[in-house]
């Protein structure tokens, strides 16, 4: 595929995705090796939810955190600083961007999981569109540690402290919904409803309907990205 050298910052991610054909079927083909396999074995269905939704979490994450860090060592941020460009749209477009590259990886694997476990058409739409706000928010995770860190390593260990207990709280491993204080919370994580509604293709009686699982974490991840999108300034400053 030819592209043309790209003229802004969310052209540049574009580019290296699709412009390295070895490397651009390798991120098609891992969330494939691990999430297949999976829905094709007898695994109980939240632990075949729990795969799928960590693959997205670690995916966003560790791409967008890793990636950042990166470009920062490179001074390439600290450049953007200098455009006339806004930080915070600079920002936004950053989430946008990475979310819709991570989807893109992820979804021949969602398609494959969909044959093999078919179900009604709203609830693998409803599954779809939480993987794709799971994956925003993970971005939106990513480019938080990046505004505290400029090694890459350390964003694993910030995204592991950051994301477990998060996952736990989403109910991934559990095998009943949750109740009280722990339902509450739980209500407030953008990927419990990717879960839930992964939980429901993979055969469990899902939690939420479908229209909560698209309007809740829409409006979660709306907030999340603003407040993300107001460290920008920060993003794009000097680092000592």
């Amino acid at each position: 595929m030819r592209i043309n050298p790209p003229d802004s910052y969310w052209k540049k991610d574009v580019s290296l995705f699709f412009s390295r054909k070895f490397a651009l079927v390798l991120k098609f083909l891992y969330p494939i090796a691990l999430i297949v396999p999976v829905a094709a074995s007898g695994i109980p269905p939240q632990y075949g939810a729990a795969v799928v939704g960590i693959v997205a979490l670690m995916a966003g994450t560790f791409g967008a955190g890793e990636t950042l860090t990166t470009d920062i060592n490179d001074g390439i941020l600290v450049r953007l600083s200098l455009t006339p460009r806004s930080p915070y749209r600079i920002a936004l477009e950053i989430l946008l961007v990475n979310a819709v590259l991570d989807f893109l990886q992820l979804l021949p694997a969602l398609l494959i999981t969909y044959a093999l476990h078919p179900t009604s058409l709203i609830w693998m739409l409803a599954a779809t569109f939480g993987v794709f706000v799971t994956l925003f928010a993970a971005n939106c995770i990513g480019i938080f540690i990046a505004n505290f860190t400029t090694s890459p390593a350390d964003v694993l260990l910030y995204a592991t402290a950051i994301l477990f207990p998060l996952i736990y709280l989403s109910g991934f491993f559990r095998n009943r919904h949750p109740t009280g204080t722990l339902a509450t919370i739980r209500d407030f994580i953008p990927f419990s409803y990717m879960n839930d509604a992964l939980g429901v293709v993979f055969g469990m009686a899902g939690g939420f309907t479908p229209a909560e699982i698209f309007v809740y974490p829409t409006i979660i991840c709306i907030v999340v990205a603003a407040a993300v999108c107001l460290t920008a300034p920060r993003l794009l400053s000097p680092r000592l």
